[in-house]
């Protein structure tokens, strides 16, 4: 397959702006926070909102019936693939690897601002929605 040939799939059901955002921010937002000079009981809960904010704005959208009912129409697997896992292993290695880290104010917001910008770029791939154009 050919570089111009994956590009030019269109996603039948893309994931909307707001699961995205609310997703990315998530992801980010838990490692950034763990990053910080906070304590770590503050550090480990806000990190949990942060996921539970990001998993529950991303499983509690219609767009994931939408996405359950036109796999179903093309026969598509619904099951995780390790393209999908390999984001979110990444995830947990730097969630638990960021307590290591303790940086300032400024370098917790430029890791935010990073990650969410990995996430921005990786989460139709992790969510399953880009999976569906090659359906």
């Amino acid at each position: 397959m050919m570089p111009a040939d994956i590009r030019s799939r269109v996603t039948p059901i893309p994931t909307p702006l707001a699961v995205r955002a609310a997703g990315a921010a998530g992801a980010a937002g838990s490692v950034a926070v763990m990053a910080s000079a906070a304590p770590i009981a503050v550090r480990a809960g806000l990190a949990l909102v942060c996921i539970a904010v990001a998993l529950g704005v991303t499983f509690a959208h219609p767009y994931r019936r939408e996405m359950r009912e036109y796999a179903a129409r093309k026969g598509v697997s619904t099951v995780a693939s390790i393209s999908m896992l390999v984001p979110l292993m990444l995830w947990w290695l730097l969630l638990m690897l960021a307590p290591l880290m303790l940086w300032p104010a400024w370098g917790a917001l430029v890791a935010f601002v990073g990650l969410f910008a990995l996430a921005w770029l990786l989460f139709p791939h992790v969510d399953g929605s880009r999976r569906l154009a090659y359906a």
